[in-house]
């Protein structure tokens, strides 16, 4: 490893402009972290797992969390971003009777403080209680590495960053677990809103493939869980996705986000389609 990470003289000047933009648009995300104390399991082998759909259930309770993306930041609609549409598409079926959400992700959350909050006991009672819970988390744990070390990004703080977040991915998807055996976990990959400068920032794109990769594995480890990716869904500005931030989804990129949930959702088995009309499956809240 070691290796730098270089760009073309007349890229330099251009990314660097933007990545010191990014970094004021999203500071003051900070905070002072300690350190949880998680009991884990030894891993266990992923066996084929189906929910027991013994109804499709008419009263849902939605989970969100995680950081910007799961909140909806960028949205100009204010449609609260793909958890807002996925609840409303998912509302037209006549199965559905009622879809209550409780979004508890915070703007500039990275997976450290995400650990520190479930540790602290502050969100059993919705964990336990949800019917779906939607994640995501990763982005500003990249963003932290790019903003410490601006001009002198090097691969090796990448992947050593990347170890401990598959750590920190695993527990807490263990601790959700722990308290919602059953409940679909429907986790969000990252983007690289970097390729908006230039379509040769090929080694951010290859770091966030990394991590993406990272992710679905630890998802793999677990019942009842699916990854969705969206990285392409991004790659570059083709479709006019990005908020005016240049960061964050706007209401079309919300909506290409929330399209391919429902989709993977299918794929996934929490969601089923027949004759035109989407059945959610899975169990009903928990009281």
């Amino acid at each position: 490893m070691g290796l730098c990470i270089c760009w073309k003289d007349n890229l330099v000047k251009q990314f660097g402009l933007l990545l010191i933009g990014l970094v004021f648009l999203i500071a003051g995300c900070s905070s002072i972290v300690i350190k949880p104390v998680f009991q884990t399991k030894e891993r266990e082998e992923p066996v084929d797992y189906q929910v027991p759909y013994a109804v499709f259930p008419d009263n849902l309770l939605f989970l969100g969390l995680g950081d910007s993306l799961t909140v909806g930041v960028g949205d100009e609609l204010k449609q609260d971003g793909y958890l807002g549409r996925v609840k409303q598409e998912l509302l037209q079926s006549d199965q559905i009777e009622q879809i209550d959400l409780i979004n508890t992700a915070k703007r500039g959350r990275r997976s450290d403080q995400l650990m520190t909050l479930l540790s602290s006991g502050a969100l059993d009672k919705e964990i336990q209680e949800a019917s779906h819970i939607y994640l995501s988390i990763g982005g500003n744990d990249v963003m932290k590495i790019i903003k410490r070390d601006l001009f002198s990004l090097q691969l090796d703080a990448f992947e050593e960053e990347r170890e401990n977040y598959e750590t920190r991915y695993f527990h807490i998807l263990h601790y959700i677990r722990d308290l919602n055996p059953q409940a679909p976990i429907i986790a969000l990959g990252l983007y690289n809103p970097f390729s908006l400068i230039t379509v040769e920032s090929e080694e951010v794109e290859s770091i966030i493939t990394d991590w993406n990769t990272t992710m679905e594995r630890q998802l793999m480890e677990f019942e009842a869980t699916c990854y969705v990716p969206v990285q392409d869904l991004f790659y570059t500005n083709t479709n006019l996705v990005y908020h005016t931030d240049f960061f964050h989804p706007n209401a079309k990129g919300y909506e290409l986000i929330a399209n391919r949930m429902i989709r993977t959702m299918e794929s996934c088995g929490f969601v089923e389609e027949t004759n035109g009309e989407l059945y959610v499956k899975g169990a009903s809240r928990n009281e």
